[in-house]
Order: C-alpha cells, then structure tokens, then sequence
C-alpha cells in the first residue's frame, strides 16, 4: 500500500476525530459551566462525559502524532532553520502543530489530574471547565489553521 494513500486515510480520520473531539470538549464544558452557575451536584455522568473527553483527546493526540510522523511536510526538516521558519507553511506543519497538539493535551491532562483532587462541586466544575478550554482552545487554533 502506498505511504501517500494511508497518508490521505489518516489525514481523513483526522479531521473527522478532530471535529469529534471539539464536539465533546464544547459539551463538557457548556455541561460543567452550567452545573457550576446552577450550584449542582457532581454526579457519575458528569465524570464520564468529562472522561471520554479526555480520552477522546488523547486519541486526537495520537492521530495528530502518526499523522506528522508520515507526513511529506516532515521531509522538510532537511532544509535549513530560517528557510523553515520564513515559509508560514512549513512552520505550522514542523513546528507549530506538534506545539500546540502537546499544550491540549497537557493542559486538558492537568485538568484531569487537579478535578480529581478537587473535594467541593464547585471547584470540580471550575476545574475541568477551565481546564478544558484552555486545551480546546490550543485543538480548535490546530483545526482552524488545517482545515478554514
């Protein structure tokens, strides 16, 4: 099978999974601001959404990751440094990219990690709200730049 075939499949899946993610992401956090202006309890489906939204990060993560590894742009990294960061192309797609798919993913992790500490409702809502957009807002700046 050709490399630029799976190339196009991967890139497919992307996109889609990325559209995905943002979904769910968005849900999580209009769900966890809404609950948190409402004084609400923290309930088992609340911690599941918000968990399928990091596991679904992760996987945009990991598809990000195969997707920049087969890529033809990373053939460009053989070209010297300033040529990479004049061209906007290739500097989103070698530097860029990676960046921020790292910054979601870390931040949308801490999050996890600090609502798991959290003792009261309101602290769990505010940290994975917070949390989340942070890391959605690093995914939907990576989707804008590929795909509008």
């Amino acid at each position: 099978m050709e490399l630029s075939l799976i190339y196009k499949w991967i890139l497919q899946l992307h996109s889609l999974w990325s559209i995905l993610t943002l979904s769910l992401l968005i849900f999580t956090i209009i769900k966890c601001l809404y609950k948190l202006s409402k004084n609400k309890l923290f309930t088992a489906l609340d911690l599941r959404i918000a968990l399928f939204a990091l596991i679904f990060s992760f996987f945009q993560f990991v598809i990000g990751l195969i997707l920049y590894f087969i890529s033809p742009n990373l053939y460009h990294w053989e070209n010297p440094i300033n040529e990479i960061f004049e061209n906007k192309i290739y500097l989103f797609h070698l530097v860029e990219y990676p960046i921020y798919n790292i910054l979601g993913i870390l931040t949308i992790s801490i999050g996890w990690s600090l609502f798991k500490k959290a003792k009261t409702n309101k602290k769990k809502f505010l940290r994975i709200s917070f949390f989340y957009i942070i890391g959605s807002f690093f995914f939907f700046i990576i989707f804008y730049k590929i795909y509008i």
